[in-house]
């Protein structure tokens, strides 16, 4: 009897479109799709309730200024430098892996305000929900297009300075998929592959880390700093070329800077993409972060000496 009335339950079990069982059957993932300028971020926060919106936009916002940080990457990419779009990805990675969190936490709705014109661009996340049980019928995706304004209107309309020109291919490529489905988005190709990847970096051994603190004298290092002495960035995000990742390094020390933000020293040896290749000492704890040594201004030569480390690629955490 008992054998029975598993498998009565087993043929009962709702399945979703990845053959996953639902197992969060009241939680809602909703996908906005519209034309920037449409009113896309408006209708999403009427439809929010108790939940929480999820948008691209605000990531790069909080990096800091949204039109400076596109004009970065469109003379990074007029200048064909290598990963020119990084810092855009990232931004999707980051959004990304908040909409996950939140799905796993249990908030519903999570609304994911991304523009979401192809098909592929919404598929990381409604992958991710359907893998953690949602139910097909609670993805739904709420398309509010052009918002009845024609290109010109939307062009004056979009607060983050959308030219007429890109408006317009945006509004194409809208016509061009049509009515965005769950069959579709799953159908469609990968667009984002987030990388589980933070940053790539030669990471000092332990006796490098001592001889670095060791040749710092302790007065020199603000006594209220928090010490990092870890590494020297290499690039964000994964390396390219794979060939090089633990293979031990010598780098070479030159220089010592300090600010009223971060403490750093100026190496030599290895392949950067930061412009002055370093190795971040301390930070202030008041706001204080490793990337503030690339803002150091002030920098003094010290007698070279040589520290090691092996090339690693970090993963998110």
């Amino acid at each position: 009897m008992k054998d029975k009335i598993k498998e009565i339950l087993r043929e009962n079990t709702s399945k979703n479109s990845l053959g996953v069982i639902v197992t969060r059957p009241s939680q809602e993932l909703i996908i906005m799709r519209g034309i920037s300028g449409s009113g896309k971020s408006t209708k999403a926060k009427s439809l929010v309730k108790e939940g929480i919106i999820h948008s691209t936009d605000e990531v790069i916002e909080s990096f800091g200024d949204y039109r400076e940080f596109f004009a970065k990457m469109i003379k990074a990419q007029e200048e064909k430098q290598e990963n020119a779009f990084a810092p855009l990805h990232k931004a999707h990675g980051t959004n990304f892996r908040n909409a996950v969190n939140s799905m796993k936490s249990g908030i519903s709705p999570v609304i994911v305000d991304n523009t979401n014109l192809k098909a592929n661009e919404p598929k990381n996340y409604v992958v991710e929900a359907l893998k953690m049980g949602y139910d097909d019928s609670n993805i739904k995706i709420v398309d509010v297009g052009t918002g009845g304004l024609v290109a010109e209107g939307l062009a004056k309309r979009n607060s983050h300075g959308v030219p007429l020109e890109k408006i317009k291919a945006m509004i194409e490529s809208h016509k061009s998929v049509g009515e965005l489905t769950l069959k579709k988005i799953l159908e469609s190709k990968d667009m984002y592959k987030t990388s589980d990847v933070s940053y790539s970096a030669v990471v000092l051994d332990p006796a490098s880390r001592t001889k670095l603190l060791s040749h710092l004298h302790p007065h020199e290092i603000p006594s209220d700093y928090k010490i990092f002495c870890h590494h020297m960035t290499i690039t964000m995000g994964s390396l390219k070329d794979k060939a090089d990742i633990g293979k031990e390094v010598r780098l070479t020390v030159t220089e010592v800077g300090l600010s009223d933000m971060a403490m750093a020293v100026k190496v030599e040896g290895y392949p950067s993409k930061n412009a002055i290749p370093h190795i971040t000492i301390a930070v202030n704890p008041n706001g204080g972060k490793p990337k503030d040594s690339n803002a150091i201004k002030k920098w003094q030569p010290v007698k070279h000496f040589g520290v090691n480390g092996v090339v690693t690629e970090i993963k998110n955490i």
